[in-house]
């Protein structure tokens, strides 16, 4: 037989029943929307004002870029490395060989981090603008 439910140990107003305490909607500033003008790339690259950023929008397409150099260094890392262990000192084979991919790992880390960078500064500007904007 169940448990009756006004005995149990959430029969005390704590816990997930306890409708008072729940997420509530948050009131005050939301960001602003992403291209409120509705400007592609072109409209923005023509805007003299500069009041619409061409750099967010391209990020995706620069990271993407960037990826391309870095596996191809890798790779040629890689393939010295394969090089190295049939005709070469072993041992630098296999340190190039493990060395191939974390270098691959910390490039991209870093391109990673400095698009995050510039991608948050141009957030923060959006923020800004929109409290100015707001008073």
């Amino acid at each position: 037989r169940p448990p009756d439910p006004a005995h149990g140990p959430h029969s005390q107003g704590y816990g997930p029943q306890d409708q008072g305490y729940g997420p509530q909607d948050q009131q005050g500033w939301t960001p602003p929307p992403r291209d409120p003008a509705g400007k592609g790339i072109a409209g923005t690259l023509f805007d003299m004002n500069f009041d619409h950023m061409v750099t967010p929008k391209l990020v995706k397409i620069i990271y993407a870029l960037a990826l391309v150099p870095i596996t191809l260094l890798a790779l040629l890392i890689g393939w010295y490395a394969l090089a190295y262990l049939q005709e070469g000192p072993a041992v630098v084979g296999l340190v190039l060989l493990v060395a191939a991919p974390l270098i691959w790992i910390f490039q991209v880390l870093m391109t990673r981090v400095f698009l995050e960078f510039v991608i948050n500064q141009f957030k923060v500007s959006e923020y800004l603008r929109a409290i100015k904007d707001k008073d």
